[in-house]
């Protein structure tokens, strides 16, 4: 398939489709990028070793952002 071809198919894409599509062409990239892979692996770890967010956390954060109507 030619760029212009692809071109072509994304601009007959739906809003929804076009928004997949960009999050799948931002996966490929990151899943290529050593720099970001390395990151993952740096969080994982810290999460491996007990720093992990609780749910009472989350559930805290996500009140305070629905106050300020977010």
């Amino acid at each position: 398939m030619s760029t212009a071809e692809i071109k072509s198919s994304i601009d007959r894409m739906s809003e929804e489709e076009r928004f997949f599509a960009a999050a799948y062409l931002c996966h490929l990239s990151q899943s290529r990028d050593p720099v970001y892979q390395a990151l993952l692996a740096e969080r994982l770890n810290r999460m491996d070793a007990g720093k992990k967010v609780t749910r009472e956390q989350l559930l805290r954060v996500q009140q305070a952002l629905e106050s300020e109507g977010l």
